[in-house]
């Protein structure tokens, strides 16, 4: 059976900006923005899903609410 390859990613500081099926994350310019698409795609995927403030571009992205209640983080 053939390895399956990992798709090519560009050198970055930070591989945490990068989703895990290889593609960059979304960044959203503020943290409304990204709350309403958090609750978007949580509605759509039936998914929990938070915002965070990155430290490498600033922006806001969303993701998985991994061992924590609730849905979108609304702090």
């Amino acid at each position: 059976m053939a390895r399956r390859r990992r798709p090519h990613r560009p050198l970055t500081l930070d591989a945490s900006h990068w989703r895990a099926d290889g593609q960059p994350k979304v960044r959203f310019g503020s943290r409304a923005d990204a709350l309403v698409a958090a609750y978007e795609r949580a509605q759509d995927a039936d998914a929990e899903l938070g915002v965070y403030e990155c430290a490498f571009c600033h922006g806001w992205h969303m993701g998985r609410r991994a061992g924590r209640r609730g849905g979108v983080d609304e702090r």
